[in-house]
């Protein structure tokens, strides 16, 4: 049974540990059969500066790219975690954490996440086995869509 379905249950979403933030421009997904998911995107820097990078997930089970915002489709159904190890609502005001990206390089709220109650374990079988084995649900949120992927870890790079 999906977890979503019940009206107190909402996604918790913890912040990735990055040094930049992502959700204000398109994502680009590429990949094979049996091989590494690629995304590309553009992300802001802590000097307010702004850079094309590419994140792969080398070991995915499955990935879901919905074309819709994630906040509209998601809307009052997610919390995220705040520094001060809170759940907050998506209309929490960040500001109060600006000077954590612009000291420690660290983005409070980079847009990229691992989602810690994950309904994806419940899904199949076999899933059950992959999160044992160090498999994470990830969501990453671009302007107007957003990826979820299980995956075991990914890779950064930044394209010149």
């Amino acid at each position: 049974m999906d977890l979503r379905l019940h009206m107190n249950y909402k996604i918790k979403l913890v912040p990735i540990k990055v040094s930049w933030q992502a959700g204000r421009n398109s994502i680009v997904i590429e990949g094979v059969e049996g091989n590494t998911v690629s995304v590309h995107t553009t992300v802001k820097l802590s000097d307010d500066s702004y850079k094309k990078i590419k994140i792969d997930f080398p070991l995915f089970a499955e990935c879901r790219f919905l074309n819709f915002n994630f906040g509209e489709h998601n809307y009052d159904n997610f919390l995220i975690r705040d520094p001060s190890d809170r759940y907050v609502k998506d209309t929490y005001d960040w500001k109060e954490w600006d000077s954590i990206f612009a000291e420690t390089g660290v983005c409070p709220n980079p847009y990229f996440y691992e989602v810690e109650n994950t309904t994806w374990i419940n899904n199949k079988d076999f899933y059950s086995d992959l999160f044992a084995k160090g498999f994470k649900h990830f969501i990453l949120v671009g302007y107007d869509s957003y990826l979820e992927i299980l995956a075991n870890g990914y890779e950064v790079s930044f394209n010149e």
